[in-house]
């Protein structure tokens, strides 16, 4: 297994380089966060982070986009953050550990 993560502060390039990646033919995975905050502000509720299931929302479209991305487990991949990103946020908001594989 081939696995790279891009991590660094916000605004700093990280998805745009993987959009570079993925243009070129790379297997990515997006990061899941934004799209869940940016799904749930759509729908009304401007603090997603303050329900209960918000993690579970970010960990359960985080897999789904693994599990898209790793047809083939020998594959390069290349991740926008992680899911262990995912783990530190629900730590940072609170939430009991996570196991997301």
């Amino acid at each position: 297994m081939k696995r790279y993560i891009l991590t660094g502060t916000p605004g700093s390039g990280k998805t745009s380089i993987l959009h570079a990646l993925k243009s070129q033919g790379y297997s990515v995975v997006e990061e899941a966060a934004t799209d869940v905050i940016a799904l749930e502000h759509r729908r009304g509720n401007l603090e997603p982070w303050m329900q209960a299931d918000f993690i579970d929302k970010i960990i359960q479209l985080q897999k789904q986009r693994q599990i898209e991305t790793g047809m083939c487990p020998d594959e390069l991949q290349v991740y926008d953050r992680s899911p262990i990103c995912a783990f530190a946020l629900s730590r940072y908001l609170g939430y009991p550990p996570l196991f997301v594989c």
